[in-house]
């Protein structure tokens, strides 16, 4: 797909027009006319943001527009744009388009750098389908978007969009493959040829070094699988000359069963990886738009499966930090894997902060809905830094408590502490669960991502399929760009 900027407005079959109040004086004589014939006859109203989708036949030549109405009386936010945006590519691709011109002369006063990024992401995510293991599928119908402003926009802005949408439908690919063929070590050997690609050092440690570093609570979850478990490593140092190193912990958790505590419903997953599929992506981005930050992300791969080998709920198991932890849930397995990569980050990797990021509990999305990842952090200034990532990447989060009151829930009589609280009758399964995780980050500033809520879709929406969102991979991506 090529995706570019030009100052030329001319006129194409396919159009998306901005208009801010029903402005339309920097617009071309015959688009203008068009939209004052919508806000006659009420199809738009220049004081209600909306926006109208229109087709014409001329000359035997079939035009598709679609003409989309701000205000400037709200405040804009890169979400709500990218939101409205979205539909009407979407129009665009349920017809068919091939080549689309964006015309945004009319909104630039309002058009921050963050909201074009977004907006030139569009394309990309919007276009996306899972389609590798169709025998017929239609081809990409967007091929060519080309965005009009009156303002110099350098191509490396473009180029750097492209790169952080395609690290998205990356993240989307891991989880959207199915574990038959997304296995541990799958995702381990395209980890090395991403890095072998960007120039990223790329590590994998097997289960032998897995179970020399003493990563029981690891390990533990991996035993009821006949496929072996995988530590993926991955370290870019874009800054060299600077210490300070970020740590980005994904869950693994190739698919989850539940194992002993068996899910009723898991068809799906296979998605239990979307924390893994974020942080690898995220790298890589981070890699190929040559950001001048040092990271490092650890991904304990393995799946959580039943059988005779399995952990059974009330084993006792001793983690890489020395910790036992008495597991009661054999269905609360992404915090176990999760620790023992944090360990492993913090003591063989060094990192500074720990940045962690799952899809680990049912409870966040009765807590937070279903647009927001839930967030849980121990530090205020790394929990701005994902808060300003948040508005630039528009993948929405919302901060929940670690609740010093809970704490004493995860106690337990026969070890240092619980995987879960006994009977959960106190409810906040999220913050448990990460107050549960930050006992293992050895006063690290510690920033939790509960990404449950947002890493799968079972219908489509404007601007993903069904499937896999590669939710993370962006706001990682600008966590990184703005530590």
């Amino acid at each position: 797909m090529v995706i570019k900027c030009t100052k030329q407005q001319e006129e194409k079959n396919n159009m998306i027009v901005a208009m801010l109040d029903g402005r339309t004086e920097k617009l071309s004589p015959q688009i203008a006319q068009m939209a004052s014939v919508l806000f006659e006859n009420n199809k738009l109203n220049p004081n209600q943001e909306g926006s109208y989708s229109l087709q014409m036949i001329e000359e035997g030549h079939l035009y598709h527009y679609v003409f989309v109405n701000l205000l400037s009386s709200r405040k804009h936010t890169v979400r709500n744009l990218f939101l409205l945006f979205a539909a009407a590519f979407k129009t665009m691709k349920r017809n068919k388009s091939e080549s689309v011109s964006v015309v945004l002369n009319e909104i630039e006063d309002i058009l921050t750098c963050e909201m074009l990024s977004k907006l030139l992401e569009l394309p990309i995510l919007v276009s996306y389908e899972f389609n590798v293991y169709k025998s017929n599928c239609s081809e990409e119908t967007l091929k060519e978007v080309e965005f009009v402003l009156n303002r110099e926009v350098p191509d490396s802005m473009v180029e750097k969009a492209v790169v952080v949408a395609e690290s998205t439908t990356l993240a989307r690919n891991f989880v959207n493959h199915p574990s038959n063929y997304m296995t541990a070590q799958q995702l381990a050997k395209e980890a090395e040829e991403l890095g072998n690609q960007y120039g990223i050092d790329v590590s994998v440690y097997h289960e032998d070094k897995i179970k020399e570093w003493g990563m029981g609570c690891f390990y533990n979850v991996e035993k009821g699988s006949r496929e072996k478990p995988e530590l993926i490593v991955m370290r870019y140092k874009g800054n060299p000359n600077e210490e300070k190193t970020i740590g980005l912990i994904g869950k693994g958790v190739m698919f989850d069963s539940g194992g002993y505590n068996l899910k009723s419903k898991m068809a799906t997953m296979h998605d239990d990886m979307g924390g893994a599929a974020a942080v690898v992506a995220a790298v890589v981005a981070a890699a190929r738009n040559h950001l001048p930050v040092n990271v490092t992300a650890v991904v304990a791969a393995c799946k959580n499966m039943l059988s005779d080998t399995a952990q059974v709920p009330g084993d006792i198991i001793k983690s890489m930090s020395g910790k036992t932890v008495e597991m009661l849930n054999t269905d609360a397995e992404g915090r176990l894997t999760l620790v023992d990569a944090i360990t492993y980050a913090i003591r063989e990797e060094k990192v500074d902060v720990v940045i962690d990021i799952a899809t680990l509990t049912g409870a966040a999305k009765g807590a937070v809905g279903n647009k927001c990842a839930a967030v849980l952090s121990n530090d205020d200034n790394w929990y701005q830094i994902i808060q300003k990532a948040s508005n630039e990447s528009a993948e929405k989060i919302w901060r929940l408590d670690l609740d010093e009151e809970l704490r004493s829930c995860l106690n337990s009589p026969v070890a240092d502490i619980r995987n879960v609280s006994l009977g959960g009758t106190q409810g906040a399964g999220t913050a448990v669960a990460a107050m549960f995780i930050e006992a293992f980050t050895e006063e690290k500033p510690f920033v939790h991502i509960d990404m449950a809520p947002v890493n799968w879709l079972a219908e489509e929406n404007n601007y993903c399929t069904r499937g896999g969102t590669g939710y993370g991979s962006s706001l990682l991506y600008h966590v990184l760009k703005n530590a």
